[in-house]
């Protein structure tokens, strides 16, 4: 496949042909998201038989992992955004021209952020409420995470210019390689297997790091030899370009950090204080089930941020708004699916986890929740995506920023000042996505991202009529 792969997008798809779309870009990334859900399930699982302290260790560290991914998807969501605009208006150069700036980059801020998290690891375990036992473990493990971030951010970075391609495939092969290779070394690295070192959580670290970080250099000659790209490995470091990737995707890396950093804050405030047993059950149930769950959502949201910037690109407004809408019907249907498993069958998918009577109890509790939530939370990601893949990312940041912020009062008065308990904390949760549903729907509608320029309102100045990602 050679650089004639890359063409303008046809324009006047019929609804058919939009919902086809959509399922057929959304299907793979479904099932990467899953296999990258293995990672935590892998790590969930092979510690278990290092105590239940590792385990509520691997809930304290679970959303410093968000955090650090918020950092990498200042550059990977600039990328996908970025690519797919060139690539829908069939323009090779540029798309070699963007992968080529995003890797040097990547390289660069990638390792920054790995060395000053390697530093600090303590403060970030003690500010998600991390004492005793299950801190010692929790600083084992993040500060390994560290050393191998740079490995691990290309496998994200590699993704996304794939997806930006319109090719979900070869990331979900990718991922499958890689989550396969990360479950023979975890118990490897772990526990000593094979004449391999016993090193505990840190074996889980670098499981993760070199399963990751082969699995993207497999990518990058992927991209050279069968696409026909292979000219990005030359070029030259474009400042303009870097721009524009960041412009993009900086608004997406504070909205992933107000995620984390909101549960990093009600992890030290209201999780904290109600004991490790309530930590490792929330651990349980988003690291080895929610997590999963949360993939088939995220899918058919990725799919969308795909489809709009290939779409927006061809200046096809209105495949771009079929493709999008089949991709939210399609989240929104699987998170039904997913919140009646949730409360139908929550304790028995718990129990694949622990064996822990009070962890499995406060496990079940967690899932019984959240799913009230699931179909507001599969609606407002895939918003979000459609604007990532538009470049609208600014309005998307106000919300999460503002909606996660507000839960963390929320959680403490539902969980001290109410009696509430940890069924408050989750609760409070329940809340803050209503809301930023509610909030994003209402910059969308006024967005007009599907309405060419020239018929858009220009009665407002919050809704400029200029793509931001060409």
């Amino acid at each position: 496949m050679g650089p004639t792969s890359i063409r303008p997008l046809a324009h006047n798809t019929t609804r058919r042909e939009s919902l086809r779309e959509a399922f057929r870009l959304s299907w793979p990334i479904t099932l990467s998201f899953l296999l990258h859900a293995g990672y935590r399930v892998n790590d969930q699982y092979w510690v278990g038989d290092l105590g239940p302290d590792a385990q509520a260790a691997m809930g304290l560290t679970t959303f410093m992992l968000i955090l650090n991914f918020s950092f990498l998807s200042i550059i990977t969501s600039g990328v996908l955004a970025r690519v797919a605009f060139h690539s829908g208006s069939g323009q090779h150069d540029n798309v070699e021209r963007t992968i080529g700036t995003a890797c040097r980059a990547g390289l660069i801020w990638f390792s920054l952020i790995g060395l000053l998290g390697w530093m600090t690891t303590p403060f970030w375990v003690r500010m998600a409420g991390g004492f005793g036992a299950p801190a010692v473990f929790a600083e084992e493990y993040l500060s390994t995470i560290y050393i191998v971030l740079p490995l691990i951010g290309f496998k994200p970075l590699i993704d996304c210019v794939f997806l930006g391609l319109g090719n979900t495939v070869m990331p979900m092969l990718l991922s499958l390689l890689s989550v396969a290779l990360n479950a023979v070394l975890n118990p490897a690295m772990i526990y000593g297997w094979w004449g391999f070192p016993a090193m505990g959580m840190e074996g889980a670290a670098w499981s993760t790091g070199i399963s990751r970080g082969f699995c993207a250099l497999l990518g990058v000659l992927a991209l050279k030899q069968w696409f026909g790209l292979g000219g990005f490995l030359k070029r030259t470091f474009d400042v303009a370009e870097l721009k524009r990737i960041v412009r993009v995707g900086l608004p997406v890396g504070f909205s992933h950090a107000a995620y984390s950093g909101c549960f990093i804050a009600i992890m030290k405030t209201s999780v904290a204080p109600l004991g490790a047993n309530v930590q490792a059950g929330l651990a349980v149930g988003f690291n080895g089930i929610e997590s999963v769950s949360y993939c088939g959502m995220m899918g058919p949201a990725m799919a969308a941020s795909s489809i709009v910037g290939r779409r927006l690109g061809a200046l096809d407004y209105q495949g771009a708004k079929r493709g999008a809408m089949s991709c939210l019907g399609l989240s929104v249907a699987f998170a039904m699916m997913a919140a009646a498993a949730k409360l139908l069958v929550g304790r028995e998918m718990a129990s694949w986890f622990t064996d822990d009577p009070a962890v499995l109890d406060e496990a079940a509790l967690y899932l019984a929740i959240v799913a009230f939530t699931q179909v507001a939370t599969a609606a407002y990601s895939t918003l979000q995506q459609m604007m990532t893949g538009a470049g609208r990312t600014l309005q998307m940041a106000y919300v999460s920023i503002a909606g996660n912020a507000v839960r963390i009062p929320i959680a403490w008065w539902f969980s001290a000042g109410l009696g509430l308990g940890a069924a408050g904390i989750w609760w409070a949760l329940n809340v803050g996505n209503v809301l930023k549903l509610a909030a994003i729907i209402w910059f969308f509608r006024r967005m007009q991202l599907f309405t060419p320029p020239q018929d858009q309102k220009k009665d407002d100045a919050q809704n400029p009529t200029a793509n931001p990602i060409s």
